[in-house]
């Protein structure tokens, strides 16, 4: 008897003790994530997140949405008020400035050497600093040719230029009383194309400053010529202009535009992409030294202050997992950053994802340094004054150098 009761209390014990561990294991997480998703996207990933939630009952997800242009300084601010955040989902070219400032998670002893290797490298890069990764991607984003099929074989072309040259000529004539061949954005990201094509460049790695030289002036002048030869947009502002350049372009009151796989959900939408296969895809044409598109995107990143990092890699894992970036490209269009994804079939025969696919091939990365995230924002007023006639290539050039030279430093 005494031998029974020494087991059976044995066996109480044990299931006690397996209970406590469980409930150890399971005890509730509740995990806050900065959200600058939208559209179409923003619905899917809230969709796969409350997957997530349901293989991890353990763990809530609350979603802060926050508009892109502030997320960044949300975060800092967020962080240095030790409030509760555990992820953002960040442009790439923030993480150099989060790593810089230790406001991020380094994942190298989370990441499994098989993930390490399964993400395209080029994006991988983007997110380290040194030798660790802080981040991982989730879309990658290659700015491409957008033209509109019906349009450019009724004016006689039935392919899309592949030369600066062609663009301007087939722009040009393209162009009547009701459409215009293409819409040149003051937006200066925008510009990074047309500044390459022609040998040019912005800031490199080292930062070197290159906006005034030659090239990147013809570059430059080059947008301008689209302009002063009637061949682009005859608005005489930018104002609110990339929703203008989306809506001509969805209506067919423009046949060209340049814009990423994040527009295609909304351009489906349009009148003139009913019937999808009307929008062609293509890589920006080359210039006489040159071809590129920013090679850009979007990832998820660790909070450095997060009580449940664990945890929190668990969530960002699973949303940049393979499964879920196939389902993400069928669905929104995004381009994934795992190139096991690109081995499914359905995505392999989707012609809208295969053109931005090709212009990943084109695609080149923007400088990896910690003012990267606003380097655009003295580029882009100095841009619109050139294009509206109201300063000189050279002259916009110059002050563009300028404010770049004070962000960096280097005017002291």
């Amino acid at each position: 008897m005494k031998k029974q009761s020494m087991i059976t209390s044995l066996c109480i014990s044990f299931v006690l003790l397996l209970s406590a561990c469980s409930a150890e294991q399971e005890e509730p997480v509740v995990l806050t994530l900065i959200s600058t998703y939208e559209g179409k996207e923003a619905d899917f990933v809230k969709a796969r997140i409350a997957q997530f939630e349901e293989e991890h009952p353990h763990i809530t997800v609350n979603v802060s949405d926050i508009d892109f242009g502030a997320a960044s300084t949300v975060f800092k601010t967020a962080l240095l008020g030790d409030q509760p955040v555990d992820a953002i989902r960040a442009d790439n070219s923030w993480i150099p400035e989060f790593a810089d400032l230790d406001l991020v998670y380094p994942l190298n002893a989370m990441l499994a050497e098989s993930d390490r290797a399964d993400f395209n490298q080029t994006v991988i890069r983007s997110v380290q600093s040194g030798d660790k990764i802080y981040a991982l991607p989730s879309v990658m984003e290659a700015p491409a040719l957008l033209y509109n099929k019906r349009i450019l074989q009724e004016g006689g072309f039935p392919n899309p230029p592949q030369t600066m040259d062609e663009l301007l000529a087939m722009a040009k004539a393209l162009t009547n009383n009701n459409r215009y061949g293409i819409f040149v954005s003051d937006d200066s990201y925008f510009a990074l194309p047309y500044i390459w094509a022609f040998g040019g460049g912005t800031i490199t790695d080292d930062k070197q400053i290159q906006i005034n030289s030659a090239d990147s002036i013809q570059g430059l002048q080059f947008m301008l010529t689209l302009r002063q030869e009637k061949a682009a947009q005859p608005y005489t502002d930018f104002n609110d202009g990339y929703n203008k350049m989306m809506l001509d372009f969805k209506e067919g009151r423009s046949a060209m535009i340049i814009n990423g796989p994040w527009a295609v959900a909304d351009l489906l939408s349009g009148s003139e992409f009913k019937d999808a296969g009307n929008l062609g895809i293509a890589a920006i044409p080359k210039g006489p030294k040159g071809q590129g598109s920013p090679a850009g995107g979007h990832s998820l990143a660790i909070s450095k202050y997060s009580k449940h990092p664990q945890e929190t890699y668990e969530l960002i894992s699973y949303l940049t997992s393979t499964e879920t970036q196939i389902l993400q490209a069928k669905e929104v269009k995004t381009l994934p950053t795992r190139t096991s994804a690109y081995q499914d079939a359905a995505l392999a025969a989707d012609p809208i994802f295969l053109g931005f696919k090709k212009q990943l091939d084109a695609a080149k990365s923007r400088p990896l340094i910690t003012e990267g995230s606003v380097m655009f924002s003295d580029f882009t007023p100095n841009l619109g004054q050139i294009l509206l006639g109201n300063q000189s290539v050279e002259a916009g050039a110059q002050k563009i150098q300028a404010a770049w030279k004070s962000l960096l430093k280097q005017d002291r």
